[in-house]
C-alpha cells in the first residue's frame, strides 16, 4: 500500500505540513478510507469485484435540481445504459457490462425505469444528467417545519435538551469511560453568544425584563446565571454550561478525566484519549462534545435495564461538529473565508501551517455510489473550497484582513478537518476536485431530523 502522504503530493504543501496532516489517528483496516484517501486525487483504486464506475448526486435546493455525476473508465457509448428507479429515488448506470446504482438524495420527476438519455456527443468518461425534483405528498422537505429548522445551526446536546433527560452520563467517545457520572451534573445552562463578555455592561444595565430589581437583587440574579457583569463566568459544582461545542464542568464532577502532564490538556483516566482542556479563567474544565459520547437512555436504576444493559450511545463524528463551527463564525462574522491553524506547530520563523478556508456552498446534500461506514446516504454537507498554506497568525488578537476570519482549532481538530477534506474528494467527480487554484471538499454537517 503506497504513503497516504503521496495524496497531497499534487497540493504543493511543505514537507511539515504533510507530517501534520496525516499524522490523525489512521483508520481501522477494514475501512474504505485509507484506499479513498489514497484515490482522493490521483484517481480510484478499484477493489476486486467492485464497479469502476463511481456516481455522485448533489441536490441544488434553490433550483430544485439533482446533478448526477458519473465517471466511467472509458469514454461512454450507444450501449450505456442509465435507468431511472420507478419510485424516482435510485439510478443505475450500466456500461461495459459492470453496473453502479447510487440513491438520490431526493425523489426525481419521472419513474417506471424510465430510461435516462446522455449526449451524443463527444463522448467522455465524465458524464452529467440534471434531473428534476418533486416533493412527495406530505413532505416537509422542501417546505414546513422541518424545511424551517434546517435554516439554523442546530446542534446536539445543547442545555435545554439535557435538561429535560432525567440523569445525563458523559462517557469517552474511545473507549466510552464514564466521564461525568449519572447525577454529578444536576443542571446544564446554555451559555450565551461568545460574544456575550463584551456586551455584558449593556446587558447588565439594560436588561428590560429586569429592570425593577434593586441593585444587590440584580447582582444576586444575574451571578445565579453563571456570568454576570461583575464577575467572570466561573465553574460551579453540579452545574453544566453548554456552549456549541463544549461542557464548562467542575473539575470534581469529571470523574474519569485528568490532566496530561504539564500542559492543561485533559485525557480520558482509562485510555487517555484527548478529552478537552482546562479553563483556568473560569476555574473549570472544558470537554468537548466531539471528543464524547453520551447515552440515550439509562442503563441502571430502572427496570428496563434488565432486558436491555446497552443503551445506544448518541455520539457524532467530528466534520460535523467543525462544520457547525464554520457556520457559526459565517452567522456571527458574515464572513466566508477562515484562515484556520493550529499553534502547536508553530515554526521558529513564527509560521504555522494553516487552512485557507472557503465555505462555498453552506448547505447541500449529495450521495455517492462509494460507500463508507460513517455515512449514511443522502447527506447534509457543506461544500469546501480550501487550500494549504504556511501562515503567521496575529497574536495581538487583530484580525489581519477584513475578509478572511483567522481561527484557532486545537491540534487534534485541525488535523481531522485536513484528513476529512482530503478523503471526501474521492467523493467528488474528477472535474470537480478543483476550482481556479482551489481543491474542493465536502465536510458533513448536522440536520435537524437527527439531532431532534
Amino acid at each position: 500500500m503506497s504513503d497516504p502522504a503521496s495524496a497531497f503530493g499534487p497540493l504543493g504543501l511543505s514537507d511539515e505540513t504533510i507530517k501534520l496532516l496525516t499524522t490523525p489517528k489512521p483508520p481501522p483496516a477494514e475501512a474504505a478510507s485509507p484506499n479513498v484517501l489514497e484515490a482522493s486525487t490521483t484517481g480510484q483504486q478499484v477493489a476486486p469485484g467492485e464497479s469502476s464506475i463511481t456516481l455522485y448526486a448533489e441536490l441544488l435546493l434553490h433550483i430544485r435540481t439533482v446533478t448526477l455525476f458519473a465517471s466511467l473508465k472509458s469514454s461512454h457509448a450507444h450501449e450505456t445504459k442509465a435507468n431511472l428507479s420507478s419510485e424516482g429515488c435510485e439510478v443505475t448506470i450500466t456500461h461495459e457490462g459492470e453496473r453502479a446504482t447510487i440513491r438520490l438524495p431526493v425523489k426525481a420527476t419521472g419513474g417506471g425505469d424510465a430510461a435516462l438519455s446522455f449526449p451524443a456527443s463527444p463522448s467522455s468518461k465524465e458524464l452529467t444528467l440534471r434531473l428534476q425534483i418533486e416533493e412527495q405528498e406530505g413532505s416537509d422537505f422542501l417546505r414546513g417545519d422541518l424545511a424551517e429548522l434546517r435554516k439554523l445551526n442546530i446542534v446536539p446536546w445543547d442545555g435545554a435538551s439535557l435538561n429535560e433527560r432525567e440523569k445525563v452520563e458523559v462517557r469517552c467517545k474511545s473507549c466510552s469511560t464514564v466521564v461525568v457520572a449519572e447525577g454529578e451534573v444536576r443542571e446544564w445552562r446554555d451559555l450565551p453568544n461568545e460574544n456575550w463578555a463584551e456586551m455584558m455592561d449593556f446587558w447588565h444595565c439594560h436588561k428590560p425584563d429586569e429592570h425593577h430589581l434593586h441593585d444587590h437583587t440584580h447582582e444576586e440574579h444575574m451571578e445565579k446565571k453563571g456570568y454576570a457583569a461583575g464577575n467572570k463566568l466561573a465553574a460551579q459544582e453540579g452545574i453544566g454550561f453548554v456552549d456549541l461545542t463544549s461542557f464548562l464542568l467542575f473539575p470534581r464532577d469529571c470523574e474519569g478525566a485528568e490532566i496530561s502532564g504539564e500542559d492543561s490538556v485533559l485525557v480520558c483516566k482509562h485510555c487517555k484519549h484527548t478529552l478537552g482542556t482546562t479553563d483556568e479563567q473560569a476555574s473549570g474544565w472544558r470537554i468537548w462534545k466531539w471528543c464524547i459520547s453520551i447515552p440515550s437512555t439509562s442503563s441502571s436504576g430502572s427496570s428496563s435495564a434488565l432486558h436491555d444493559s446497552s443503551p445506544r450511545i448518541s455520539t457524532y463524528s467530528v466534520q460535523k461538529w467543525i462544520s457547525a463551527r464554520l457556520l457559526y463564525l459565517i452567522e456571527n462574522s458574515g464572513l466566508r473565508k477562515f484562515q484556520v491553524y493550529s499553534f502547536t506547530n508553530t515554526t521558529p520563523s513564527g509560521t504555522v501551517p494553516s487552512l485557507l478556508l472557503w465555505v462555498f456552498t453552506p448547505d447541500l446534500i449529495f450521495s455517492s455510489s462509494l460507500p463508507s461506514e460513517d455515512r449514511r446516504d443522502p447527506t447534509r454537507a457543506l461544500k469546501v473550497f480550501y487550500q494549504a498554506q504556511e501562515y503567521t497568525p496575529s497574536r495581538d488578537g487583530a484580525q489581519a484582513s477584513s475578509t478572511v476570519e483567522e481561527v484557532e482549532f486545537p491540534e487534534e481538530l485541525y488535523k481531522e478537518l485536513g484528513w476529512e477534506l482530503v478523503k471526501s474528494q474521492a467523493l467528488l467527480p474528477m472535474g470537480a476536485r478543483q476550482f481556479q487554484g482551489w481543491e474542493v471538499g465536502l465536510l458533513g454537517r448536522f440536520d435537524p431530523a437527527e439531532v431532534i
